[in-house]
């Protein structure tokens, strides 16, 4: 039952826990073992939990929720982890010279994900809408991630996933998940979340006479899509990046870094209760239309050459959109030389199908991304041309990324992504339409929302599909500081009128 620490602790955010359980994979179904981590793990070390939460309908009562919801998501989880079983362990962060690996061990104290059940007052369709909302009432909805162990050898342990399902009486109830980046990237998460929803789904449905067959069925096809871990051999590293990585990680203090990441994590950040969060959409026909004109402004600017030979991706027009907005929705600050101030976009490219790594599979289970950083000048960006100059700048690194492989200056990964992280206009896209977010059925239907949660400062911009496929769309999620948002939402309709 719940504790009055937390109910103390969470009572300002009209929420209340029920319950905390520990659940792991059924006993004896996953031998005790170590995952080493490659050089796709190492740059997200020290990264901040990746939070997610996903939104359902259930117009039914807290006690039907409790009876019939929890068990069925307790069972279909523990079952779901006997093949996800990396994200009920620990990271283990040894001392020098030694290397930090991905241990499980078949006890359910050690190896386990904490599993919160809680009760909201909230409004539901408050949480749910695309309009500005503020980061405090959706935040309590993530769950904390306990925090690290450090054992007597200096060895830290560190918790990769927690849980918390969170009930709003007759209305709904939302799964939130913290889990850390070093273990998997979007493809690996969304993997399990879709693994643990189709297990959920089967377990209702066995209880139907009629479906029982089917059921059965499904079960016998599950094997062709499960995860696939690295063995060590599977990832190449033969420009011996993992080992530059491991010396920037011994020579910065990595004991340190990590530490102090565990104690942020160990508790809920103080929220900046000006921070908002909104969805912004572009359905198939402003895409279209969106192409259309950035095609059509780049002939104006007599650079049709230039652009002539990229294709202008629906992921292209889509980011130039956000750059635009992002930079021209930033108070003026009139300082000298703002104009020349350098704005950094960043996204992150799957591995999976590149052609240097055709030996790994799309099941494959763990960080396979490369990231990809672009930089123009403030006065470029919100220039007349601006989506112009921001649509080919994005553009010319996928087409860099596809050209020179995304191998290509690797071991500056790790220094390029922490020296632009410093900029006051670091700008990171998170999540991808290509994730299918909205497939995440558990057996109550598809989510009604889904957010990506970051930490307090930090801009959050996310992409998803959208809940109606048929629109062809982009959800656009966004989190900035009241203010700004105001800015960015007036931009991105006076962007959107003038297709």
């Amino acid at each position: 039952m719940s504790n009055n620490e937390d109910d103390d602790h969470l009572g300002a955010f009209k929420l209340k826990v029920i319950d905390h359980f520990q659940v792991s994979p059924p006993q004896g179904s996953v031998p005790t073992s170590s995952l080493p981590l490659s050089f796709f793990d190492f740059p997200f070390l020290v990264s901040s939990q990746t939070r997610r939460i996903f939104f359902y309908e259930f117009p039914y009562s807290t006690n039907h929720f409790l009876e019939t919801v929890i068990p069925c998501l307790k069972q279909s989880l523990s079952l779901s982890l006997q093949h996800f079983f990396p994200f009920a362990a620990n990271l283990v962060f040894p001392t020098k010279p030694k290397k930090p690996h991905i241990h499980y061990v078949d006890d359910a104290t050690s190896s386990s994900i904490p599993f919160t059940v809680a009760e909201s007052t909230l409004d539901f369709n408050h949480l749910v809408a695309d309009y500005s909302r503020d980061i405090s009432d959706i935040y309590p909805l993530v769950p904390k991630m306990p925090p690290a162990l450090a054992l007597e050898d200096d060895t830290l342990l560190f918790p990769l996933m927690a849980i918390q399902v969170t009930v709003m009486s007759n209305s709904g109830f939302a799964i939130g998940t913290n889990f850390h980046h070093i273990v998997g990237d979007g493809m690996a998460f969304h993997h399990f979340m879709k693994t643990w929803a189709s297990a959920s789904n089967r377990l209702i449905r066995k209880k139907a006479p009629s479906e029982s067959r089917e059921v059965e069925e499904e079960e016998e096809g599950i094997h062709n899509s499960l995860p696939i871990f690295n063995d060590g051999s599977m990832v190449q590293d033969p420009n011996g990046v993992e080992l530059c990585f491991l010396n920037h990680w011994w020579n910065w203090g990595p004991k340190v870094l990590l530490m102090v990441g565990s104690a942020r994590a160990g508790q809920h950040l103080t929220i900046d209760l000006l921070e908002v969060k909104a969805t912004f959409k572009l359905d198939k026909n402003h895409i279209d239309k969106l192409k259309h004109w950035i095609s059509h402004k780049s002939q104006e600017a007599k650079e049709k050459e230039e652009l002539a030979s990229l294709r202008l991706s629906t992921f292209v027009v889509t980011c130039a959109l956000i750059w635009i907005c992002l930079a021209k929705s930033e108070q003026n600050t009139n300082m000298e030389n703002e104009d020349e101030e350098l704005y950094h976009f960043g996204f992150l490219a799957n591995c999976r199908s590149r052609y240097e790594f055709l030996s790994i599979p799309w099941t494959y289970f763990g960080n396979c991304v490369a990231p990809g950083y672009v930089t123009l000048k403030r006065r470029k960006l919100v220039g007349e041309n601006g989506i112009v100059e921001a649509a080919k700048a994005i553009r010319n690194k996928v087409k860099e990324l596809e050209k020179d492989g995304v191998l290509r200056g690797a071991e500056r990964w790790l220094l390029e992504g922490m020296e632009k992280a410093k900029s006051k206009h670091h700008f990171v896209i998170a999540g991808s339409p290509k994730l299918s977010v909205y497939e995440t059925d558990f057996g109550w239907g598809k989510p009604i929302k889904s957010e990506v949660i970051h930490d307090r400062g930090s801009v959050s911009i996310s992409l998803s599909d959208c809940r109606e496929k048929n629109s062809g769309g982009i959800e656009v999620g966004v989190g900035l500081g009241r203010d700004q948002m105001n800015h960015f939402a007036e931009i991105w309709e006076q962007s959107l009128r003038m297709l």
